[in-house]
């Protein structure tokens, strides 16, 4: 699968499935790692049609920046408010980042930025989605309480290359979709763009 944003452009959806794409998380918005502003994603609407359309698997997922609960749950219902008149049939992923010192979330302990997941995934199951958490080595380590989060789905990044010493996700946690690369070539999108395994348990 893939997952995509306004950084693509216009998508071919239909070339996108005939290329073996299984599915696709559609960024729906995010919220300013400065300015701290909700903003939607310019090209979410027509990326969840467009996906759906072409028989994908659709799920979206929200880029967050929050450092209360409030902020978290005002990200959910956000999110909520977005996805009106989309059946969507795939998780509404919670992603929250945290880089460098320039983002807002910087500095935020443990135990919020574990609360501000749970809030998030909490509203989102209420109101009958799969929620599901990103989060990069660092965060899954540093700053999320793992226990807390075992109720929801869990999507790694981990990017391999040829080069690469193992080819295989190194998290001790399980997960249940993992990003491998961030540049790969598909059918019906130009340039690169983030691919996925989802791993299905029988």
């Amino acid at each position: 699968g893939i997952d995509v944003s306004s950084f693509q452009g216009e998508i071919d959806w239909d070339a996108v499935a005939d290329d073996n794409i299984d599915f696709a998380m559609v960024r729906v918005g995010f919220r300013g790692t400065g300015t701290g502003s909700l903003n939607t994603d310019k090209y979410y609407e027509q990326n969840i049609r467009g996906a759906m359309r072409a028989g994908l698997e659709t799920g979206v997922y929200f880029f967050a920046q929050a450092v209360t609960v409030e902020e978290a749950i005002e990200e959910a219902d956000f999110v909520i408010s977005l996805l009106e008149g989309h059946e969507i049939d795939g998780p509404v992923a919670y992603d929250w980042e945290m880089h460098d010192s320039t983002y807002r979330v910087y500095g935020t302990t443990p135990e919020m930025a574990t609360a501000c997941a749970v809030a998030f995934c909490e509203r989102i199951e209420e109101a009958g989605y799969d929620a599901m958490v990103y989060a990069g080595q660092y965060v899954s380590y540093i700053k999320y309480d793992q226990g807390a989060l075992e109720p929801y789905l869990s999507w790694y990044p981990e990017y391999k290359s040829e080069s690469s010493e193992l080819l295989y996700p190194t998290l001790y946690y399980h997960m249940d979709y993992w990003q491998y690369s961030s540049k790969c070539s598909v059918a019906g999108i130009g340039g690169n763009v983030d691919v996925n395994l989802q791993f299905i348990r029988r």
